[in-house]
């Protein structure tokens, strides 16, 4: 199952030590969410540091608790530095490829690389509720009780199975074999793409196929095996691909164990 990795410990050596993350993997919320995630800092951040985001093909909902907001944000093609200063105090839901535009029925691409705000978009307040929440685990039943009734009756999951079976499989595959998996000619499977996961078929592809390496390099498998199991075609496109998103090159993750 696709499963993006993000990095933050990695991309910026203070990172890990100045700030907590920690992901939450919720079986009742699994259909549509990755998971939910908390980022606190450990203590006051005098000097700015930075959440490196790879892109992921997912649109989060965070909260942000030290300034009472909440709002949907998601990134397409680039690695975006996240600035943290002062005091970080941050939950959110890593909503699955497609499941934004599912849930509430609003374009991916509207979303994905300009982050909007929650209540322009969802018209309940109940969420506002957990900003009184008095600690982690009465924010996490507050996250779990708003996503499970917005998923409720929800069975529309062919868009998040299409991701999954692309993770299985990414070096088979072409835009071509998806306009034709989808019933589409390539301009229109662009329009579906941007509308579901806020990129288009090519993009996702390359997405898929990085979280992928990402993923046999934690298992350390041999790199030549990684770049033949990702479909890179030669192993200079495979290091400029890895490079571009992470810093580093695949055999520097490898020996250095980073991932």
């Amino acid at each position: 199952m696709y499963y993006p990795k993000q990095l933050p410990y990695l991309l910026d050596k203070e990172f890990k030590e100045k700030i907590e993350y920690t992901e939450y993997r919720i079986k009742e919320l699994d259909s549509y969410s990755m998971c939910i995630w908390c980022m606190k800092s450990k203590m006051q951040i005098e000097e700015t540091i930075y959440n490196y985001i790879l892109p992921d093909a997912c649109i989060d909902i965070v909260i942000d608790f030290t300034n009472e907001s909440i709002c949907f944000a998601g990134f397409s093609k680039e690695t975006i530095p996240f600035a943290l200063q002062e005091k970080i105090d941050y939950m959110g839901v890593r909503l699955k490829p497609s499941a934004f535009y599912i849930l509430f029925e609003v374009e991916a691409n509207k979303i994905m690389d300009q982050p909007a705000d929650f209540f322009e978009i969802e018209n309940s307040d109940e969420l506002k509720n957990i900003f009184k929440a008095r600690d982690i685990k009465e924010r996490m039943d507050i996250f779990k009780t708003y996503l499970g009734r917005k998923m409720k009756d929800k069975n529309n999951k062919q868009s998040i199975e299409f991701v999954d079976e692309l993770y299985q499989k990414p070096k088979d595959q072409t835009v071509l074999d998806m306009a034709s998996r989808f019933g589409y000619e390539k301009r229109h499977l662009c329009r579906i793409f941007k509308k579901f996961y806020g990129v288009s078929p090519k993009v996702l592809l390359n997405i898929v196929r990085l979280h992928k390496c990402l993923t046999l390099l934690e298992e350390g498998k041999p790199l030549e095996d990684i770049m033949n199991d990702c479909g890179f075609y030669d192993q200079s496109h495979f290091i400029k691909e890895i490079k571009k998103y992470t810093g580093f090159s695949p055999l520097e993750l490898f020996e250095k164990g980073k991932v």
